[in-house]
C-alpha cells in the first residue's frame, strides 16, 4: 500500500536527488528515477513516448511537477509503487539519506549559546518547558 508516510519519503528523496544532480550519486539517482517513470508512463493508458516529462533537476517547478506525477502513478499502479519504493530505498542509501531516515540528528556546536535544546523528530502538539504561559490578561510581565 502506498500511504502518506511513503509518499512523503518518496517526495523527499526525489527532491534530494534533484538537488544532488551535480554529484555523481545524484546524477545516477535522477537518471534511474526518470527511467523508472518513463517505463511506467509508457505502460499507462492514454500516454505515449512523446509525452514530455519534466526532466530538469535544476528547475524547482519541474521537480514539483515530476514528484506529483510520480505520486499519482504510484497511487494507481501497485507495480510502479513497489518499484518506486525499491528506488527510494536504494537512492536513499546512495545519497546519504539512510542514516537520516533511521533517526533524528540534531547538532549544537561551535559557540552556540543556548539555554534549552529539544531534539525530536515529528512533534504533534505543543512543547512545554515545565511552566505554564501567563494568562492573556495578566498584569505580570
Amino acid at each position: 500500500m502506498f500511504d502518506a508516510s511513503t509518499a512523503q519519503a518518496v517526495a523527499a528523496v526525489v527532491t534530494v536527488a534533484a538537488t544532488s544532480a551535480a554529484t555523481e550519486a545524484g546524477r545516477e539517482a535522477w537518471a534511474s528515477l526518470l527511467e523508472l517513470v518513463r517505463r511506467a508512463v509508457r505502460r499507462s493508458p492514454g500516454t505515449s513516448d512523446e509525452d514530455a516529462l519534466p526532466v530538469d533537476p535544476q528547475d524547482p517547478a519541474q521537480v514539483r511537477i515530476l514528484a506529483g506525477l510520480i505520486l499519482e502513478e504510484a497511487a494507481r499502479n501497485d507495480d510502479f509503487a513497489a518499484a518506486l519504493q525499491s528506488w527510494t530505498h536504494a537512492s536513499s542509501a546512495s545519497l546519504g539519506l539512510a542514516s537520516r531516515a533511521s533517526g533524528v540528528h540534531n547538532e549544537v556546536a561551535g559557540n552556540a549559546n543556548v539555554a534549552t535544546v529539544i531534539q525530536a523528530d515529528t512533534v504533534n502538539g505543543g512543547i512545554s518547558f515545565g511552566h505554564s504561559p501567563l494568562p492573556a490578561n495578566s498584569d505580570e510581565q
